[in-house]
């Protein structure tokens, strides 16, 4: 190392640039974390307003329907989001990929969610008309390209407009709904209203991304793309089976009332999981370039540590000891069953945080393909877990299941970010 003489304004120079460098990274977590969390509480608050309107029996019923659709979206997810964050250094190539992204997620998230609309029409329960169910996969469709329009935003820096294009979208559907006279807000009413809210908001990510959409229809690029996100498109199908099959087991074991149940208290603690999942997207591209530039990255990681104890203990503590009060004030004696739900899971916040930065760093070290084997041992605990606890212990099955799982990954990503780090100071 190279000590600058004294009167040098190189060490200065080197304080000036750090500190540009944390402000731009705090000013981005900052807006990021504030859109996104605007807009999910926006989201949340909306289902809170439908489960009070609805009630338990309406609330398992359009609560069915979009789970019931969601195993489309999981694989059309193809692992394109983190790839796309992944290759946010990548300069003019950028604009391309995402193109490219954009268009496989058409094609094959249409197919998909075609095809398990007539197969949940075939099976599904009384009350799924074809009218909600096809607005219910045609809203999935638009809402799966306004989320992968929200992540190209963020691979190109532009935190701000992915923040915009989010609370637009969740503003308009709650103002919607709000105005709308309660007799008149029906389980189908509000499908239809959430399809034309996503119409609107993918227009405007049309507009935001107008420079850089173009048509891509050269299947050898499509092909290449799919090839170098394979390892991707395993970890999101592991991590949405340690997240989401505890509601579709419910769902399919139990029956649309206990899905009314059991999804509120998922809809509190994944709402939980807003800061931490948009400061893995922000400081993931940051703690790539300060790799690649050969920077150690040691802030980015510590303030995301620091901060994920910190949130994810406040979380606890409002999830453990004020579960009663938070179902109380949010959707009233009738959920009272949801509050014991809520304080078995109350450490999961705690856990998916420190699991996001595990992630981070994994994945910034090209540590992906070791994360998705660290993965399948989640994923198989969960979806094992569920099947025989949910038939035998019902909704208290299914919460403990869930907690015991996010205990399995802490200690799975841990080791796994702890061998990445020693094969980055390996010769």
């Amino acid at each position: 190392m190279i000590i600058p003489p004294a009167g040098s304004t190189a060490a200065p120079r080197l304080a000036q640039l750090f500190h540009r460098f944390s402000l731009t990274v705090v000013l981005n977590v900052v807006i990021a974390v504030g859109g996104v969390l605007l807009a999910r509480l926006l989201g949340a608050l909306t289902q809170v307003i439908l489960a009070r309107r609805f009630g338990v029996a309406g609330n398992g019923l359009y609560t069915s329907v979009y789970t019931l659709l969601g195993p489309a979206m999981i694989l059309a997810s193809m692992g394109l989001d983190t790839w796309l964050l992944r290759q946010s250094s990548s300069g003019a190539l950028l604009d391309r990929m995402i193109s490219r992204v954009m268009m496989l997620r058409l094609l094959v998230a249409g197919a998909l969610v075609t095809v398990l609309a007539l197969l949940v029409l075939w099976i599904g329960e009384d009350g799924f008309t074809p009218a909600l169910v096809g607005f219910g996969a045609a809203t999935l469709l638009v809402e799966l390209l306004l989320n992968t329009g929200g992540i190209a935003l963020r691979a190109q820096m532009r935190n701000w407009q992915a923040a915009f294009l989010q609370v637009l979208a969740a503003g308009l559907l709650i103002g919607a709904i709000s105005l709308m006279p309660a007799r008149q807000l029906s389980v189908g009413t509000v499908a239809e209203l959430r399809f034309l809210v996503g119409l609107v908001g993918l227009g405007a990510l049309i507009w935001l991304l107008r420079g850089t959409l173009r048509p891509v229809w050269d299947l050898r690029q499509l092909a290449q793309v799919l090839r170098e996100t394979r390892v991707f498109f395993a970890s999101d199908i592991l991590a949405n089976i340690a997240l989401k099959a505890d509601l579709t087991l419910v769902t399919l074991m139990i029956g649309s009332l206990a899905a009314g149940i059991y999804g509120p208290a998922l809809l509190i603690i994944n709402t939980t999981f807003i800061v931490p999942m948009t400061a893995w997207q922000v400081l993931l591209p940051s703690l790539v370039r300060a790799f690649q530039a050969g920077r150690r990255g040691r802030t980015i990681l510590w303030v995301a540590i620091v901060g994920s104890v910190a949130y994810g203990l406040a979380c606890a503590g409002v999830l453990i000891w004020g579960a009663d009060l938070v179902i109380g004030r949010l959707y009233g004696a009738a959920f009272g069953e949801v509050a014991p739900l809520l304080r078995i899971m109350g450490l999961i916040p705690l856990l998916k945080s420190l699991n996001f930065c595990w992630a981070m760093l994994m994945v910034a070290r090209d540590g992906q393909p070791l994360r998705t084997k660290l993965q399948v041992i989640g994923a198989a605990a969960n979806l094992a877990g569920n099947l025989v606890c949910i038939p035998l212990f019902g909704l208290v099955g299914a919460a403990t299941v869930n907690i015991t799982t996010e205990c399995i990954l802490f200690v799975c990503y841990g080791y796994g970010a702890w061998l990445v780090t020693q094969r980055a100071k390996a010769p």
